[in-house]
């Protein structure tokens, strides 16, 4: 079947260790966009942090940020819709941060909101990202519905965040979609946002069915737009967890990954 899409995850998957896109990978992707297949990058990153890397593929249509919650035509910036969390939810969320001291992320009309930005956490998050959050009291906001949030741990106390699993899981149940898009962030959005669901949703509006389509990730946050589409692409880097739940895999995201595989198996296919 001729391939239509390639949905791309960022972090880990096509961006390098340094935040960039490889000059192979992006000739690969641009040849086969020349050829008419459809490039969405769906990210669990900001539409802000991800809009600089679709201008540089220059593929056209829309980009998923902020793990599905919010889709926009990067080229005017037009959103085409969002999903926010609940604000009751978010109140239960902001508790949660507070009993346990661990930081939180709220994410509100393109706004990267923390409560002290000085935390460590906060300024690893920051530089990774190049990114400059606003420092708010998380008790003064009018409206608490919020795209995406997300809970920062440390590489030095990774079981942090598992404390965090477990209470957000007795306080919020089934009502939330959660998941870790590195070891160190905790993302809770909207139960009905996941890369996968929204992924789905974007196909259809081309025409594209996702037995048309390829996808690459390589955290958790991933595998259920992995598993959305036939041909599910764990990174070399990826998680054992990712690497179980799909049939490919291809080589590390510092090695061309992305490239060598749509080579292998599509470029000369169309």
């Amino acid at each position: 079947m001729k391939l239509k899409a390639i949905a791309l995850d960022l972090d880990g998957t096509l961006l390098t260790s340094d935040k960039k896109i490889s000059e192979t990978n992006r000739e690969v992707l641009k040849e086969l966009n020349r050829r008419g297949v459809k490039i969405f990058l769906v990210t669990g990153r900001t539409y802000l942090a991800t809009k600089p890397y679709a201008l540089d593929l220059d593929a056209g249509g829309v980009v998923i940020a902020y793990n599905g919650a919010k889709v926009v035509d990067y080229e005017n910036d037009r959103v085409i819709f969002e999903l926010p969390l609940d604000a009751d939810h978010v109140k239960e969320l902001i508790k949660i941060s507070k009993r346990l001291g661990v930081p939180l992320n709220l994410y509100q009309n393109n706004e990267w909101y923390v409560e002290d930005s000085s935390r460590k956490e906060v300024i690893r998050y920051g530089s990774e990202r190049n990114m400059i959050p606003i420092e708010r009291d998380f008790y003064d906001f009018d409206d608490y519905k919020m795209t995406k949030t997300v809970f920062l741990g440390t590489d030095e106390e990774p079981e942090t965040l598992e404390r965090v699993h477990r209470e957000v899981k007795k306080v919020l149940g089934n009502n939330v979609y959660t998941a870790k898009s590195t070891d160190i962030l905790y993302e809770v959005l909207n139960k009905e946002v996941n890369k996968g669901l929204v992924l789905k949703r974007v196909l259809k509006t081309y025409g594209i069915s996702p037995e048309e389509c390829v996808a690459f990730g390589d955290a958790t946050n991933d595998i259920e737009m992995l598993r959305a589409v036939k041909y599910g692409v764990a990174m070399g880097n990826a998680t054992r967890e990712v690497k179980a739940s799909v049939d490919y895999v291809t080589d590390t995201n510092d090695n061309n990954g992305v490239a060598k595989f749509l080579k292998k198996y599509f470029f000369d296919r169309d």
